[in-house]
Formats: C-alpha cells, structure tokens, sequence
C-alpha cells in the first residue's frame, strides 16, 4: 500500500534523473574548464615566442629591421636587471650601476634619451614590485631562504608601523627595497597605495641620480676608465 502511494505521487522524482541530472553538470563543468585553458596558454604561447625572437638575433625581423630589434633587446635587457634587482636580495642593484653608466655617460646618451631610460626604469620596478607583492608566498620560498631573520623582521617592523609612506622611503633610498616588497605583500598593505609609493620613490631616486651626475658633469665611464689605465697600466 505504501508503495502504491508513493507510486502516486506526482511530487516524487525518481532518484536515477538526479544522477543522470549531476553527471551532466559534471560533464559540463569540466568542459568550461578544458576551454578555459586555451587562452592563457596561447598567451603563454605567444610570450614565448616573442621573448625567442629577441634573444636570438636569427628572425626575419632582424634582415627588415635591424634598429628596431637592437632597440627591443636594450629594452628586454633592462627589464631582466629590473627584475633581479627587485625580486632577488642582492647587496648591490645592478640595475642601479647600468642607469648610472648610462646617465653618466655625456657622448653617447642625452638628455631625452635619459628622460625615457627614467621612465622605463619606474614603469619597470613597479612592474616587478607588483609580481613580487602577487607572489609573495611562493617568491620568499625561493629567494629569502639566505636572508639574515634580523633584516626581515625590521623590515616587517617598518613596514608595519609606516604603512605605505615606508614603502616610499624603501624605494628611493639604499635601503632593502625587495625585503620590503615581500613584508608589503605579506601584510597585504593596500595595493594602489604600494604602486603609488614604488613609482613615486623610484622616480625620485632615479631622477636625483641623473641630476646628481649631470648637472655637476661627473662621467664615472671615464674616471673608470682612467682608474683601470692607471693601475693596470
């Protein structure tokens, strides 16, 4: 009898539609999900190949247009120095010391030229500062395993405690701009208030060296030069 009535009842669904139901939704997602990847790896794809065609000067961009490709490479250059300068701890920036070669150097390089290698540089740092904050987790495991505890901790310490403005005095002083950048991405400071305070202090620091070495006519390319000539004969 029971049975019966619940035969009867126009409410009661049969319990296979809910898996045939659930395995079409299964079937479904996982689709959206395989679709989803063509794009990003195509992407990936493309980066790929336009990094290759300008590390190798073997393209047919090179035979059509030779200027415009050693053009890039200067820029892709620069971009790998900003990258190990921002992401790596390292006691010396070697991107800092091929800005002061270039800014420095009154015969090969003027005044426009500088302007643009300031404003590549900021966009650049910032750039890679915002990949370091993005990635802070992953990053930190890679390259502070070496860092001295003591150094981290204060950066932490300052960050903590200036929020943003701290971050601004990281970027434009000798002080350990990648630390901070891992301790702002592990308290998670605001993330316009950052790019806005790495650019900024990127831009300062970037722009007092041109002056610095402009305007009193200091070209350290050649005092280098007649140092090396004077000790080595």
């Amino acid at each position: 009898m029971y049975r019966r009535q619940m035969g009867n009842n126009p409410k009661r669904v049969p319990r296979h539609r809910y898996l045939e139901s659930n395995k079409r939704h299964n079937e479904k997602h996982i689709t959206v999900r395989e679709e989803s990847l063509y794009k990003p790896f195509l992407t990936v794809i493309l980066i790929l190949t336009f990094i290759l065609v300008i590390i190798f000067p073997i393209s047919i961009f090179d035979n059509m247009f030779p200027e415009v490709m050693s053009f890039l490479r200067r820029l892709f250059g620069w971009m790998s120095l900003s990258a190990v300068a921002t992401l790596l701890v390292l006691p010396v920036s070697v991107f800092d010391l091929e800005l002061i070669r270039i800014f420095s150097d009154f015969n090969q390089y003027d005044t426009g030229f500088v302007i643009f290698a300031i404003g590549f540089a900021v966009l650049s740092d910032t750039f890679f500062a915002f990949i370091g904050y993005r990635f802070t987790k992953q990053l930190t495991k890679l390259f502070l395993r070496k860092v001295k505890k003591r150094d981290f901790e204060k950066s932490n310490a300052n960050i903590r405690k200036y929020g943003n403005i701290g971050m601004f005095f990281f970027s434009c002083t000798p002080l350990p701009f990648t630390l901070a950048i891992y301790t702002a991405g592990a308290v998670r400071l605001n993330l316009k208030g950052f790019l806005i305070a790495v650019a900024s202090g990127r831009l300062v620091k970037y722009t007092a060296f041109a002056l610095f070495l402009r305007l009193f006519g200091i070209n350290l390319v050649e005092l280098g030069q007649n140092l090396f000539t004077t000790i080595f004969g």
